[in-house]
């Protein structure tokens, strides 16, 4: 794939003049078009950065921050129709190309034409334009054709152009994540409230040490005292700031390829008369049960066979020996962080619209995590935070492999175990269950 930049001077910018709609509806669901999209120079703290383009654009008040290959955030007006919580339709879509690195696409929406182009996985400054009429839109695919070297070129099929391809808006804004909109004044009024709160709590201590010094000069008697020596006051080390959730999780690719590397070598570990059982991945490591098959297996068999694999861990039980456990412990999964994006509203939308979309066998309830935990007599401690998140629990036919795509779609994401059943059909072989936090 090429570099290229694409500058002002490369584009005919004498286009007609763009459509006024900046809300898009793809299956029943509004999504904000006409962004104007910037890349991320400091992705450690971007928001100055995109507080400075807000200031300099006229109405500017709700951004979306978009992080895939590369990362850009989208500057929007609540005056143009654009509200808190809508998903970017060009940032959706541009997800769900991701295989493209660059795509031209024009796609017929109930308001118009849709136009947007993608270069070196960025969405252009501003090619995320809904034009009024076919006309317009043609000539500003055709002036965006002027540059070469596009991954992809996506039409309507009435327009019969050669090497375009044909793709439906409705499938894609269904794979990709939604990049939702949110307000920058949030931030602003929350930072003005905790300095305002700042003041009035130094004032009402200021006063305070005054009327306790004026006590005590007026009222109590000064006592003759002998000179002590001075008292050495031992620094107090701060309390180190208890990590989120989701600062140290368990990379979801690092725990499936261990647990799929793992899974069907276990499975491969026959005796004769012994039937095995589920085998379930977690953070530490896979395990599972063999239960004898009526009389018909030997414990001598399992003790000959369990010395050809390597288990951390294999014990029979004690009574009657009818059960063996292995266990295989997992090293070296790597630790990463996931910061949060949704409420949970919109993981709620999100989740329900997956479900009634996909079919898939989903469940998901919204669960608090409280930490530290409360005490034994029920009381909160002084320090304890809590957390929201939805639990899933989600069965079918697909390997972890294929459940990637599910994974990915979400920040603060949590995968806490895989179950493999050998003896189930083929609908409820797979098992997963997870966490996804809200910010």
């Amino acid at each position: 794939m090429d570099n290229t930049v694409v500058t002002e001077n490369e584009l005919d910018l004498n286009r007609s003049v763009k459509g006024s709609g900046s809300v898009v509806t793809v299956s029943g669901q509004k999504y904000a078009v006409g962004l104007m999209w910037q890349p991320i120079q400091n992705l450690d703290d971007p928001l100055p950065e995109i507080r400075e383009t807000m200031e300099g654009e006229a109405d500017a008040d709700l951004y979306c921050l978009r992080q895939t290959t590369v990362a850009q955030y989208g500057v929007g007006k609540t005056a143009l129709g654009h509200k808190d919580g809508m998903p970017s339709l060009a940032a959706s879509v541009a997800g769900a190309l991701l295989q493209y690195e660059s795509f031209c696409a024009v796609f017929k929406v109930k308001e118009g034409w849709w136009f947007v182009a993608v270069r070196n996985s960025l969405i252009l400054a501003e090619e995320d334009v809904l034009f009024e009429t076919e006309a317009e839109a043609q000539r500003a695919y055709s002036s965006m054709m002027a540059v070469p070297d596009w991954d992809a070129c996506i039409v309507p099929e009435e327009w019969n152009i050669e090497g375009t391809q044909q793709m439906n808006l409705a499938d894609l804004v269904s794979k990709g994540r939604k990049v939702r909109l949110q307000e920058i004044n949030v931030l602003r009024r929350t930072k003005f409230l905790l300095f305002i709160a700042v003041i009035v709590i130094l004032a009402l201590v200021a006063v305070i040490w005054s009327l306790a010094g004026l006590w005590k000069s007026v009222f109590q008697p000064k006592a003759i005292q002998s000179a002590q020596a001075p008292q050495v006051i031992q620094p107090v080390a701060p309390t180190p700031e208890k990590p989120k959730p989701w600062e140290k999780m368990v990379s979801t690719k690092g725990l499936i390829e261990r647990c799929m590397e793992n899974v069907y070598q276990v499975k491969s570990v026959s005796f004769p008369g012994w039937n095995l059982g589920i085998i379930s991945c977690t953070k530490e490591g896979v395990s599972t049960t063999w239960t004898r098959d009526g009389n018909a297996g030997l414990l001598s068999w399992m003790k000959f066979g369990i010395d050809e694999y390597q288990f951390t861990d294999f014990s029979v039980s004690v009574t009657g020996g009818n059960t063996a456990t292995g266990f295989l412990a997992f090293s070296n999964i790597p630790v990463v962080a996931s910061l949060p994006l949704l409420t949970m509203q919109q993981l709620s939308d999100d989740l329900s619209e997956i479900r009634q979309m996909t079919k898939l066998n989903l469940q998901y309830t919204q669960q608090t995590l409280l930490d530290p935990p409360n005490r034994a007599d029920g009381s909160r401690p002084a320090n304890q935070k809590s957390y929201n998140y939805f639990s899933f629990i989600a069965t079918s036919d697909y390997t972890p492999w294929e459940w990637m795509k599910f994974f990915e779609k979400f920040s603060g994401f949590e995968l806490l175990k895989i179950e493999y059943n050998p003896s189930n059909d083929t609908a409820t072989k797979w098992r997963y269950e997870g966490r996804i936090y809200a910010k």
